[in-house]
């Protein structure tokens, strides 16, 4: 036993995970390495610039190469190096290329260094002991400090190259399938589109296994792989701890759930349908190694505890489904259920995004599901009816639904937004703290307020508010009232 659990503890070292990105293209920049450069007997360094112009930097001392002393970004040169010591450069200008998009992502937290932008000289003084950070291969962009929900990390990750953009955008498009704005689209697509019977269903169990598995990171308090040898290409994310992980968890929820409430509802050949649920499910817990965020030991935990729970959850959800949208006092108790929860979360011993992403899919789950009962109440058996007969059919009824969800995302969007910025407002100031200040957000009056209320309310919209919109506009989807009625005669309703 000892012998196999040493083996399963070996699958957290982070050299695997190092070793993936290496295979697939994420290459290291060690300073004895260079990226089109030559280095000649005078001491003077070269450096080519991706707008096809080179610079000459004249050593005072021992020249170095590109890849530590000048890390060379899309649109821009900073001119500034890790080594102490000022350098008098003089530039000139000559056509050159750059195979690589180069990347230095070192913390620079006292000052910014000059840039050379477009082949413009600028006078290099390299007088700084940190380099630049970096992070994006966008033309001429920087990072963006002071986000929402990320904070300035102090983890040093070496410079590096991605020489496979493809299956850069590959990847970064399967860890977007476990972040915010997928669930915007997906929820709203199954309400508004597909089918809330399935939505539902895979909402709750989507909800029970995000809890859990958060709750789990800052009970276990596994850190994620160490920087190096790992390249972290994800910074909103760094300060969580890594074990399990959630995005393999939604990894599973989200293609499974789907596969196993619509077979048997829809007709479809149920092999293909597993084939695509596993691909969906592969790419997801890849992008988590490829993006340096996660352990292989995380992914395969948060895959086999997702398996596990859904078993464990499939044969009450039905019932609770039932309950949630149709019984009379569905909406006081959820809501006393929900916010509970919130305040159960276990203590953070440092800040990191879980509590708030928790309350998030705490909120989205229950202004969904309060959305929908709230429906139920104000709609009559009549008006479900009518809209039936009413609906759009045909190459109409396709127009109608990308109308639907082009002005349901526009407006989710814009009243989520606006609603996260007046309650965080509102909750600083009350509390006597700057509402500017990105550390405001980490208070937790602050920050459980304007999660709790700017996403139930979106949830909320989306359940009630945009589809009486469009019912009133002609738009709406022939079933949406009827999977609703489906339950009520459970409780004389």
């Amino acid at each position: 036993m000892s012998d196999l659990w040493r083996r399963i503890v070996a699958l957290s070292d982070p050299q695997l995970t190092a070793d993936f990105q290496r295979i697939c293209g994420i290459k290291l920049l060690h300073h004895t390495e260079q990226n089109g450069i030559g280095t000649s007997k005078n001491n003077v360094r070269k450096s080519s610039n991706v707008n096809g112009f080179a610079e000459e930097c004249h050593d005072s001392h021992n020249a170095k190469t590109n890849g530590d002393a000048h890390p060379v970004r899309n649109g821009a040169v900073p001119c500034q190096n890790s080594s102490a010591g000022v350098y008098d450069s003089s530039l000139k200008k000559r056509h050159g290329k750059n195979g690589y998009t180069i990347h230095d992502v070192a913390q620079n937290e006292d000052r910014k260094a000059p840039h050379q932008q477009n082949g413009t000289a600028c006078q290099c003084q390299h007088d700084s002991s940190s380099p630049l950070t970096n992070g994006y291969i966008h033309n001429g962009e920087t990072p963006k400090a002071g986000s929402d929900d990320t904070t300035k990390s102090s983890i040093h990750t070496p410079t590096y190259v991605i020489a496979n953009k493809l299956l850069y955008y590959i990847f970064s498009f399967g860890a977007s399938l476990g972040n915010e704005i997928f669930y915007i689209v997906f929820f709203s697509f199954g309400l508004w589109t597909f089918n809330n019977n399935v939505s539902r269903r895979v909402s709750l169990i989507w909800c029970v296994i995000m809890y859990l598995g958060q709750a789990a990171k800052d009970l276990i308090c596994w850190p994620r792989p160490t920087s190096p040898p790992v390249v972290r290409l994800e910074g909103r994310y760094e300060l969580e701890y890594g074990m399990p992980s959630t995005h393999a968890m939604v990894g599973v929820v989200m293609p499974f759930g789907m596969l196993y409430y619509t077979y048997g509802v829809y007709e479809y050949n149920f092999f293909l349908g597993l084939i695509l649920a596993s691909i969906w499910c592969v790419l997801v817990s890849f992008s988590r190694l490829y993006l340096g965020m996660h352990s292989v030991l995380d992914i395969l935990v948060g895959i086999v505890g997702a398996f596990v729970i859904m078993i464990c959850c499939i044969p009450f959800v039905e019932r609770v489904d039932c309950l949630l949208v149709a019984h009379p006092w569905c909406f006081p108790t959820l809501n006393i259920v929900v916010i509970g929860l919130c305040m159960a979360y276990p203590e953070l011993k440092i800040w990191s995004t879980a509590r708030g992403d928790t309350t998030q899919v705490l909120a989205v789950f229950s202004g969904i599901y309060q959305g929908l009962w709230y429906m139920g109440q104000t709609a009559s058996p009549q008006i479900a009816e009518a809209a039936v007969r009413s609906a759009y059919t045909g190459w109409a009824g396709v127009a109608a639904a990308v109308g639907r969800q082009l002005l349901g995302i526009v407006v989710l969007v814009f009243l989520l937004e606006g609603l996260k910025k007046a309650v965080i407002y509102v909750m600083s100031t009350l509390l006597g703290m700057d509402p500017k200040d990105p550390k405001s957000k980490q208070h937790l009056g602050v920050e459980l307020t304007y999660k709790y209320i700017g996403y139930y309310t979106t949830a909320f919209c989306a359940g009630y508010v945009m589809p009486a919109i469009f019912l009133y506009l002609g738009w709406h989807r022939r079933d949406y009232l009827t999977e609703i009625y489906n339950h009520s005669h459970h409780f004389g309703l």
